[in-house]
């Protein structure tokens, strides 16, 4: 889970439509929210993820739904407010089902930064400092689903650190001047920044796979053997400087 940034609403949404859609569903329960130009503008808003455990959407059957933070039936007025709407997979849709976010709120990931609230521990969400708005989200999105959301975390992540040794040992090997051709700079440099955009917010479970590299020991000699040899450039400081950011770490 990663802090999202609300964007503008599409502009077909306004506030005379709003009211339009809003008393349709009211008088008549229609689907109001389920038209192209809302559900694209939510599905580019997250990159094309779900909001709360970010798997892809779109993929091997994890259809997009258009989920209303505060629930369409007991909230009704905020059936299209633009703030009130996030993508999300079936799963987490289904298992958030009608909480009442208002008198049981969870995080709203447009609206806080899921680091304030939750940590990551051997692929599974916990509570930051005993966080109730952290502990409240874990139980009812069901966050640490063991078949559905544990063992692909584990699995991305546990690629992402065997290339890591991977690299690593190259660059070791590259230092030592064993084999230090420019073919071997080149596979070193460019497998690096191909591992961090596996941990970029843009893709899968981000989270997890930026928490596992970034505070991996083989990570912290990998960028000083590159940072001794003058490997590390700007662009590579850039990628880690987004990949930190969505990295959930620290004590609980």
């Amino acid at each position: 889970m990663i802090k999202i940034n609300r964007v503008p609403p599409p502009p077909e949404l306004t506030e005379e439509k709003k009211k339009e859609l809003t008393q349709k569903f009211i008088n008549e329960k229609e689907r109001v929210w389920a038209t192209p130009y809302i559900k694209n503008a939510l599905f580019k808003m997250s990159k094309g993820k779900c909001s709360f455990c970010e798997c892809k959407l779109g993929e091997e059957g994890k259809y997009m739904h258009v989920e209303h933070f505060h629930h369409k039936d007991s909230y009704p007025n905020e059936v299209v407010e633009w703030n009130n709407l996030l993508p999300t997979c079936v799963r987490c849709n289904t298992n958030k089902g009608i909480h009442d976010t208002v008198l049981e709120p969870i995080i709203d990931v447009t609206m806080c930064d899921p680091r304030d609230h939750l940590i990551i521990d051997n692929y599974r969400y916990k509570s930051k400092n005993n966080s109730q708005l952290g502990r409240q989200t874990i139980e009812v999105i069901y966050l640490n689903d063991s078949d559905q959301l544990v063992k692909p975390r584990f699995d991305i992540a546990n690629k992402a650190k065997e290339t890591l040794e991977l690299i690593l040992d190259k660059a070791r090997e590259f230092k030592d001047g064993v084999s230090n051709s420019t073919r071997r700079k080149n596979i070193i440099v460019n497998g690096l920044k191909s591992l961090l955009r596996e941990a970029h917010p843009s893709s899968q479970f981000s989270a997890i796979v930026a928490t596992a590299i970034i505070h991996d020991v083989d990570y912290s000699e990998l960028k000083g053997i590159l940072i001794s040899l003058n490997l590390w450039d700007e662009e590579m400081q850039r990628i880690e400087s987004e990949v930190v950011n969505t990295s959930l770490y620290g004590q609980y």
